[in-house]
């Protein structure tokens, strides 16, 4: 079987395989009568084994075959100081930490050129907003997606929660603040702070340990109250290009064309306690209440916290200036966005 059919499975088990034959044979050795003839030399070999040759092995049979990852490489070596300082007599002090250095020196060299790769490529995504820009970031940087999409959330809700504050929004998007959310979010956000501070005494007498997960806790549940504010007043609805990019918050994140958006209609409101439809299929994306419903040619893929995903060709969104977003789309080109009426389709 050639290397262009042997699946990534088998060449991993192969890696994995030759990696436990080697550290047999060098373990063997190291234990045997013949390391007492020249344990010096034998030692060096087997230290080199262990880190050199282990790396040299996975590089060969996973790494250029593309079945493992990179990275492994530094945890091979560093594996192999390991055992080399613990279970080989005479282990050369000078090559280990020859090794350690290297190890060092590849470790930082490879995390600068993933953190360039992910700054630059997020650079390029700014548009797209904070969470999907660190996505694209981490994503080139070959991290998983669902990692990816948890480590951007992260980083986007404390670096909005810190620097929201001190910045404006762009001018040319459609904001999302007259449902009082905002408001909302002061009046929560007051009120854990109150709370955590009561329940840290009450705890305190009890358990100190327990008092402080608590109020760290609730720091962070501020945290991202603070960041999802800062979101949804930074970053409105706004047409960008062919596109029209949707941001509520940090919870909800989609690019919809332009060319798919078939009409603008107001949201009906409903009062409290009346029927809703039993399968009503419009993704209901707004604070507290919607405003405007938009209808699609083809469903187009929401993004959510934390990598979370849904489709629909209805979205309820929460705009302020219904008409002028409208008259927006409808000069963008969005086909069919015509004004919105005074009761347009259900929520």
């Amino acid at each position: 079987m050639t290397a262009l059919t042997v699946p990534r499975a088998g060449w991993w088990l192969a890696c994995a395989a030759a990696l436990a034959a080697l550290y047999a044979v060098v373990f063997a050795i190291v234990g045997s009568a013949l390391f007492t003839r020249a344990p010096d030399v034998i030692a060096l070999a087997a230290t080199l084994d262990l880190t050199l040759t282990a790396a040299l092995v996975v590089w060969w049979l996973g790494v250029r075959r593309g079945a493992v990852r990179p990275w492994l490489l530094v945890v091979v070596v560093s594996w192999g100081v390991a055992l080399a300082r613990r279970h080989v007599p005479h282990a050369p002090l000078g090559a280990l930490l020859a090794a350690g250095g290297a190890l060092e020196a590849l470790s930082v060299g490879w995390l600068l050129i993933r953190i360039r790769r992910v700054v630059r490529v997020a650079r390029e995504a700014r548009e797209a907003g904070p969470i999907d820009a660190l996505e694209a970031g981490l994503g080139a940087a070959r991290i998983p997606a669902r990692v990816a999409a948890i480590f951007a959330t992260e980083l986007a809700v404390v670096w909005l929660a810190v620097t929201g504050w001190f910045r404006r929004p762009r001018g040319d998007g459609f904001a999302m603040t007259s449902s009082g959310w905002l408001l909302y979010a002061g009046v929560f956000g007051f009120l854990i702070a109150v709370e955590t501070a009561a329940l840290h005494i009450a705890l305190a007498h009890w358990s100190p340990l327990a008092a402080w997960i608590s109020t760290a806790s609730s720091l962070y549940a501020l945290v991202w109250l603070a960041g999802d504010a800062h979101a949804i007043r930074l970053y409105p609805v706004a047409i960008r290009g062919d596109a029209l990019r949707v941001t509520v918050g940090i919870r909800w994140r989609a690019r919809i064309p332009l060319a798919d958006i078939v009409s603008v209609t107001q949201a009906r409101s409903v009062s409290p306690g009346a029927a809703r439809p039993a399968r009503d299929p419009t993704l209901n994306l707004a604070l507290i209440e919607p405003t405007v419903v938009l209808a699609l040619r083809a469903p187009v893929e929401v993004r959510g916290l934390l990598g979370r995903r849904r489709r629909g060709d209805r979205i309820a969104l929460t705009i302020d200036d219904v008409p002028g977003f409208t008259r927006a789309l409808a000069n963008a080109g969005g086909d069919g966005a015509a004004p919105a009426p005074p009761h347009g389709a259900a929520r």
